[in-house]
C-alpha cells in the first residue's frame, strides 16, 4: 500500500496484547494512517457505542483532490464530517468502511471526543509509547505490500455476493456473478460493475431501496414501463439470455441515461452508477412536481388499488407511498390538506398497510 499523501511505502504494524490484537498501517515519512474497518474504534479513546459512523451526504466545496481506496478497486474515497456533524473531515470508503486519516488526524478525533462525551484510555500515542509494555505483547512490523488484500466492490451497494453463473456481461464479456440485494436476486459485473435487471427488476429494486424513507419512488412506475414504447437504436452488446439477440439502446424516460433493453426477453442492462443516476432522476422528477399534479396522481394510484395490473397489496402500498409524496409537496402549500393526507395514510397503516 502507498501513501496517499507522500507515496511512500507504508508500514503494517500487527499489535498483539492478553485480551485484543489491532492492526494498522502507518507511512514513517508522514505519519498518516490507514485504518481498516474497526480500527478506528480501537485506536481512538474508548467511547459508549462506536465512533465510526460519519455524514451520510459528502461534503461539498472540498478543493481537495479526490483519493482512492487502497482497499477496493476504482472506488474514491468520500470528505465526510466525523460522527455527523463535527468540522473533522474525514476521507472514508463507503464500501469497505475504511478511514484514511492525515497525521495530526487522529489527534482532532481524540480532542473532539473528550470535549462531547466521556472517554477512557490515552489515545494512540499513549497506546504506542507506554500501555504494551515489551513483556506482555508482541509487535509485527512489516511493509504493507506483505500484508495488503482487496475488497470486491458489489455493483449495487450492499448487494451480497452468491455464486458465479454461465453468462456474459454485454459491456466486457466477463462472467456474471449472482448477487442478492433487497431479498432480490440481481446478475452483476464484478469487472465493469454494470448490473443485468430481468423483467420488472429494476421497478422492484427501485422500491426497495426508498423503504426507508416511506417508498415515495414506489409509485413512479409509468417510467419504467414506457422503456418498451421507446424507440432506440441497436447495441453492439449481446443479451446475456438471449443468445445472440442484440440489445437497444435506449433513454430511460427524458432522462440522459441511456440504458440497454432487450425486446425479447425485457431485461435491462445497466452501466456502472446508472441505478443511482435513475434514482436520482426520478427524485428530481418528483420534487419538480406541483400539488396540483400530485393530487391527480394520488387519485390514479387509489383508483388503481381496484383496477390495477399489480396485486391489491402492491398496489394500496403504491398508493400510500403516492400519498406521501404529495404530502410532502403540500405540507407548506396547504397545511389543512396535508393533515387530510395524513389521517388517510393513518387508515391505511391501521388496516395493515
Amino acid at each position: 500500500m502507498k501513501c496517499l499523501r507522500c507515496n511512500e511505502e507504508m508500514i503494517n504494524n500487527t499489535v498483539i496484547t492478553r485480551k485484543s490484537q489491532i492492526s494498522y498501517d502507518i507511512c514513517d515519512a508522514c505519519g498518516s494512517l490507514w485504518l481498516d474497518k474497526n480500527e478506528l474504534d480501537k485506536m481512538a479513546f474508548e467511547v459508549a457505542g462506536s465512533i465510526e459512523y460519519s455524514s451520510k451526504d459528502e461534503a461539498g466545496s472540498i478543493a481537495e483532490p479526490t483519493k482512492k481506496c487502497p482497499r477496493c478497486d476504482d472506488t474514491l474515497l468520500e470528505k465526510v464530517f466525523f460522527i455527523g456533524h463535527s468540522d473533522i473531515l474525514l476521507d472514508h470508503c463507503r464500501n469497505c468502511g475504511g478511514f484514511w486519516l492525515d497525521s495530526g488526524e487522529l489527534d482532532l478525533i481524540n480532542k473532539e471526543l473528550k470535549e462531547i462525551m466521556p472517554v477512557k484510555g490515552k489515545g494512540f500515542s499513549e497506546f504506542l509509547n507506554n500501555v504494551h509494555l515489551p513483556y506482555w505483547y508482541k509487535r509485527v512490523r512489516r511493509k504493507s505490500r506483505e500484508t495488503d488484500f482487496t475488497i470486491e466492490v458489489p455493483p449495487l451497494k450492499d448487494a451480497e455476493l452468491k455464486r458465479e453463473t454461465t453468462h456474459k456481461c454485454p459491456a466486457c464479456d466477463a462472467s456474471l456473478n449472482e448477487y442478492r440485494v433487497y431479498s432480490i436476486k440481481i446478475e452483476g459485473c464484478s469487472k465493469c460493475k454494470g448490473v443485468w435487471l430481468d423483467m420488472d427488476e429494476l421497478q422492484e429494486l427501485k422500491d426497495k431501496v426508498e423503504k426507508k424513507s416511506w417508498g415515495t419512488l414506489r409509485w413512479m412506475d409509468g417510467e419504467s414501463k414506457a422503456i418498451e414504447k421507446t424507440i432506440g437504436m441497436i447495441s453492439k452488446r449481446v443479451c446475456p439470455k438471449c443468445i445472440e439477440k442484440k440489445l437497444l439502446s435506449v433513454s430511460f424516460d427524458d432522462s440522459p441515461v441511456i440504458i440497454d433493453w432487450c425486446p425479447t426477453c425485457h431485461g435491462i442492462w445497466l452501466d456502472r452508477d446508472e441505478f443511482n443516476e435513475i434514482k436520482d432522476y426520478l427524485r428530481t422528477k418528483l420534487d419538480s412536481l406541483s400539488s396540483a399534479e400530485m393530487r391527480t396522481k394520488v387519485a390514479e394510484e387509489l383508483k388503481e388499488i381496484w383496477t390495477g395490473p399489480e396485486g391489491k397489496i402492491s398496489e394500496i402500498l403504491d398508493a400510500k407511498a403516492a400519498i406521501a409524496a404529495l404530502i410532502n409537496i403540500t405540507v407548506f402549500e396547504h397545511p389543512k390538506l396535508a393533515k387530510l393526507l395524513m389521517e388517510i395514510s393513518k387508515k391505511l397503516h391501521s388496516i395493515g398497510f
